[in-house]
């Protein structure tokens, strides 16, 4: 994926260390050293720096005083307050949404599931994921809300790389979010919402069991 001019390099290094965690080259719990992440990645320490707290505000990194940072491992709580927040969050979002759909949003939404349809790559995978809930949920114009629930999305694909489910869902997925369009496009707001909140369910449903495994 192409990286945005417009994003500071902080930014653009943590977009390279999610990447990194999210298709398993940094595992749960592993360290992730500033001198040896800075050589690798071929940038300096400040920024650096900066782009691992940004990700410890996502969720997706513990830091630890002076022990540094450390990829975050999985907690069922932490899952299950991400999931409570999602169901309570995003139907609020779509109702926001329904009144100012256009056509260009629904093809934003499709384009995101088609593409997911050819991709393996985990990391890919949760951003297209995120592509195609932030186009049915955009047309609300409510910033502040898009915004926390981008982060607990963030914070709940890590849940999924680390539980393995993001890699065993994407048909499941696939189904869902194809009749969730359909329910948006229909003007059908109450069966949108019933099946965005049985798809988060199921989501979390999918982390708990490859868990228990």
């Amino acid at each position: 994926m192409a990286l945005d001019s417009h994003k500071t390099q902080s930014e653009r290094i943590a977009d390279q260390v999610r990447v990194l965690i999210m298709n398993g080259t940094f595992h749960p719990g592993q360290p992730l050293r500033q001198e040896a992440l800075s050589e690798q990645l071929s940038v300096s320490r400040t920024p650096l720096r900066h782009a691992l707290q940004s990700l410890a505000e996502d969720g997706l990194v513990e830091i630890a005083g002076y022990k540094g940072a450390r990829v975050a491992k999985l907690d069922p709580g932490m899952i299950d307050d991400l999931f409570e927040m999602r169901l309570l969050l995003e139907p609020l979002a779509l109702k926001s949404a329904f009144g100012h759909y256009t056509k260009l949003d629904f093809a934003k939404a499709e384009m995101a599931l088609d593409a997911a349809d050819s991709e393996q790559a985990p990391s890919s995978l949760s951003d297209l994921n995120w592509d195609f809930h932030f186009a049915l949920y955009a047309p609300a114009n409510r910033q502040t809300l898009l915004k926390t629930i981008e982060q607990l999305n963030k914070a709940s694909a890590l849940a999924e790389v680390i539980a393995s489910s993001i890699v065993v869902r994407p048909r499941k997925s696939a189904c869902e979010h194809r009749q969730l369009l359909q329910a948006c496009r229909n003007g059908d707001e109450d069966g949108a919402v019933s099946l965005l909140c049985e798809h988060l369910q199921l989501a979390h449903r999918d982390i708990q069991d490859r868990e228990e495994r």
